[in-house]
């Protein structure tokens, strides 16, 4: 039986991040959660061959970035990941606070595969993440890549 390909959140508050995972919790979602709380760790989980990290694991299924990161921010990471030459077939949602247009407009010409501006309302912030689940998990179908 194939194992489930976690989702994977890069968010380095914690309190964002629980509440990230309170969210899915209440719209059901079983996969396997994996955090990153640095740009820099979620591209070595990425890609361990490139960066020269030992203990690989399971490749994600969706990235959920946050922009506003301490050292390289959301916005960097997906421009060294347009840069990295080996192809990465796994949508990046970025989750932030910004409303501003450049971040959006930056973040789509980077690759990300969408942009949510994370509601403050907690009801709203559900729906918002039951929403995009939906889509990810249900509407779409996503690439099942494995490691070599």
């Amino acid at each position: 039986m194939k194992k489930m390909r976690p989702l994977m959140i890069v968010e380095d508050s914690d309190e964002d991040f629980e509440v990230i995972c309170w969210a899915l919790q209440k719209t059901g979602f079983t996969r396997p959660v994996i955090r990153s709380k640095r740009a820099e760790e979620a591209l070595s989980r990425l890609f361990p061959e490139f960066l020269k990290v030992d203990g690989v694991e399971p490749l994600p299924c969706l990235v959920l970035l946050d922009l506003n990161l301490p050292g390289m921010n959301g916005l960097q990471m997906l421009e060294e990941l347009r840069q990295i030459k080996q192809s990465l077939s796994i949508p990046i949602v970025v989750m932030s606070t910004s409303n501003n247009p450049l971040d959006i407009a930056a973040c789509y010409s980077f690759g990300a595969a969408g942009y949510i501006i994370k509601p403050f309302k907690l009801d709203q912030y559900i729906e918002k993440v039951r929403e995009l689940m939906h889509y990810w998990f249900n509407t779409v179908i996503l690439p099942e890549i494995e490691r070599d």
